[in-house]
């Protein structure tokens, strides 16, 4: 699932994989400054989809990190798109 190997590229602080998760126009949304804590205790689900549109729902246990802008963060929605038969990729995250 491209959700779950999108963290595992965050949480190895593996920058360039973890921006091949996204559409190319939304890879600015990686620019991230700090890596910060890794993510656990990783769950998601599929909320909604059809052929080339998907929603998730991922939870992870609480992370309290204001140098990285997240303050008590437990769970992001992530939008996925798929063009074609090629991969899914996300082109919108976060609370919400």
């Amino acid at each position: 699932m491209t959700t779950l190997s999108w963290f595992s590229a965050i949480n190895s602080h593996n920058k360039q994989l973890a921006l091949e998760h996204f559409v190319p126009a939304d890879r600015g949304m990686m620019e991230w400054s700090f890596w910060g804590p890794p993510f656990t205790h990783l769950h998601c689900s599929l909320t909604s989809g059809n052929a080339s549109n998907a929603d998730v729902y991922c939870t992870f246990a609480t992370i309290n990190d204001p140098a990285v802008g997240m303050s008590n963060e437990s769970f992001w929605s992530v939008s996925l798109r798929r063009v074609h038969a090629g991969p899914w990729l996300i082109d919108n995250y976060g609370q919400g």
